[in-house]
C-alpha cells in the first residue's frame, strides 16, 4: 500500500482537504500520526491522515540525530527536531521522560523552578532640602 504526501505547513490557513495542499510525493508505506519519514535528505513528520484517500499531511522538520541538551528553555524542547511543547506546564514536577508531540522521539526532562520577584512603587523616599554653603 502507498501514501500520497501533501505539505501541510499552512494547515491553519487552507482548510482540511489534503488534496488542496502542495503535493510532495507518493511513498511505498502507510504512515501513522507522529511518524517521521525520510525522503532523500529531508525529514517529514505526519500530522494528518486520510486512510480513505491513502494520503497524509506532513510538515518538513529539521532532524538532528546527534543532538545536544536543550537547557533552560521556557518549554520542554525536543533535542531532535526542536519542537517546543506549549503544554509543558502539564508535565509532572521533577525529572521524567516525555515523547515529542511532533517527531515521537523520547527525551528526558527536568523541571527547574526559579523564584522571581516583581516590585511596584508605593511611596517615594522622603527628601530633605539643603543648600550649598559658600566657602
Amino acid at each position: 500500500m502507498s501514501t500520497k504526501l501533501y505539505d501541510i505547513s499552512n494547515w491553519c490557513r487552507q482548510g482540511i482537504e489534503l488534496e488542496g495542499y502542495p503535493y510532495i510525493v507518493e511513498i511505498d508505506i502507510v504512515l501513522s500520526v507522529g511518524s517521521v519519514v525520510k525522503i532523500g535528505n529531508k525529514y517529514y513528520a505526519a500530522g494528518v491522515l486520510s486512510h480513505v484517500e491513502n494520503s497524509a499531511g506532513v510538515r518538513e522538520i529539521k532532524l538532528n540525530l546527534k543532538p545536544d541538551d536543550k537547557d533552560y528553555e521556557n518549554n520542554v524542547t525536543c533535542p531532535y527536531c526542536g519542537y517546543k511543547d506549549a503544554d509543558s506546564w502539564e508535565l509532572s514536577d521533577g525529572e521524567d521522560e516525555h515523547e515529542c508531540g511532533r517527531c515521537g522521539a523520547t527525551m528526558s526532562y527536568e523541571r527547574i523552578v526559579t523564584v522571581e520577584y516583581n516590585s511596584s512603587p508605593k511611596r517615594p523616599p522622603e527628601i530633605v532640602k539643603a543648600r550649598w554653603i559658600n566657602k
